[in-house]
């Protein structure tokens, strides 16, 4: 089917691929920023038919002020057509997810924590989030409010209690000119890393059944996700920058049990060499060929030696891809923009469902649940053997 796809007039990223229609909500505490997360919860319902429910799918923009903020980062020299395609292209897309759906209880579901890339924000891999979910799995895919999000939100109440929080946004913040990047970055990972283990908190505090203190605004009963989780090897998982956030997450932070850094942006950790060392869990990275350069496999290196000693640590690079491949941005944009702007060889359609299996498949072999679809995942692994690369050159 050509990209984008379409479904009664509406625009979407690619519809889940597994058994579980996936429900989503916002959820967003404070009492501010810096002592607060906010994150879109994608997860199994008890719904039968994600094409029945599609007057209820998760708009892609939570707001207009994203399509600001896109606009803002996109690096367009005139602003107001930059707010223009960003609106056409993604202002009226949507995510096969239904809006405040009741989870499923038939079983525990494993908990992902996702950390986003540069310029990106909650619902920029909704693809990702959307089809592993389907498959079981309850993902927390945070937006970062470091600066580094294209922009974001917090909710800020006033003196008097029975007035509306107010709304305060957060732009994102390049690098300061004439600064050094390297204590910018590790500012803003030091926060992103936080951000992870606030998440991973509440989600425990939802599967109790315990009082959230300053919860803003939730749009449905959260009591209803009181023992749906399976906490037991919560996994942390991003992109880019958020593959970064990973790495520093999972020595921060123990109770993660597994760990997939895709496409990693490994400069901000080059002169951290002791990092690795601490680093004891499984590992899966997924590169893209076009973003990574001899100088970031030198760093991912220190990650994966002398890994069969405690752990496995696999690297995989999917040829013909580009950074992009991983991210809605490819499936939202018709091919003629695409060839000009996000170019790869690998068709995009293709690079997202081989990453989404090889993680299943990692994830599936670490927590130990058989994967029903294993064969046919293996089998499209076969199909595509030429474009997948194993080990770091």
């Amino acid at each position: 089917m050509e990209l984008p796809h379409c479904y009664q007039g509406k625009t979407h990223v690619p519809a889940p691929s597994g058994k579980y229609v996936v429900g989503c909500t916002d959820i967003i505490t404070g009492p501010d920023s810096q002592n607060g997360c906010l994150f879109r919860m994608f997860y199994p319902t008890k719904l039968n038919d994600i094409y029945e429910n599609s007057s209820r799918w998760a708009k892609y923009l939570p707001h207009d002020k994203y399509v600001e903020g896109y606009a803002t980062v996109g690096g367009f020299k005139i602003h107001f057509v930059g707010k223009k395609m960003i609106s056409w292209s993604f202002g009226n897309a949507y995510i096969p997810a239904v809006e405040d759906a009741e989870p499923s209880d038939e079983q525990l579901f494993p908990v992902i924590v996702f950390s986003h890339g540069l310029k990106a924000c909650r619902t920029s891999y909704s693809s990702f989030c959307s089809d592993i979910s389907s498959h079981g799995f309850i993902v927390a895919a945070i937006e970062h409010r470091d600066g580094s999000a294209c922009v974001s939100y917090t909710l800020e109440k006033g003196p008097n209690s029975q007035e509306s929080p107010a709304v305060k946004w957060i732009p994102y913040n390049p690098v300061p000119f004439e600064t050094d990047e390297m204590p910018f970055r590790h500012e803003q990972l030091q926060i992103r890393t936080r951000e992870c283990t606030q998440t991973l908190e509440l989600l425990s505090k939802l599967n109790e059944g315990s009082e959230i203190e300053h919860i803003l605004q939730p749009t449905m009963d959260l009591a209803k996700f009181k023992g749906v989780m399976d906490l037991s090897s919560p996994t942390i998982a991003g992109h880019s920058f958020g593959s970064t956030t990973v790495l520093r997450t999972l020595n921060a932070d123990k109770r993660f049990k597994i760990g997939l850094a895709m496409d990693a942006w490994m400069w901000p950790l080059r002169d951290e060499p002791e990092l690795a060392k601490s680093v004891e869990q499984p590992l899966l990275f997924i590169n893209s060929e076009a973003f990574q350069t001899a100088a970031n496999l030198e760093t991912m290196k220190r990650f994966t030696v002398d890994a069969e000693d405690h752990t496995e640590r696999r690297v995989v690079t999917l040829k013909g891809s580009v950074h992009y491949s991983q991210n809605d941005v490819p499936s939202l944009l018709p091919w003629y923009i695409r060839r000009f702007a996000y170019n790869s060889i690998i068709d995009p359609l293709l690079a997202l469902q081989l990453n989404h299996r090889m993680t299943l498949l990692y994830l599936r072999k670490h927590l130990g649940h058989p994967a029903e679809e294993e064969e046919e995942f293996s089998e499209l692994m076969g199909q595509h053997a030429d474009v997948i690369c194993e080990g770091i050159p």
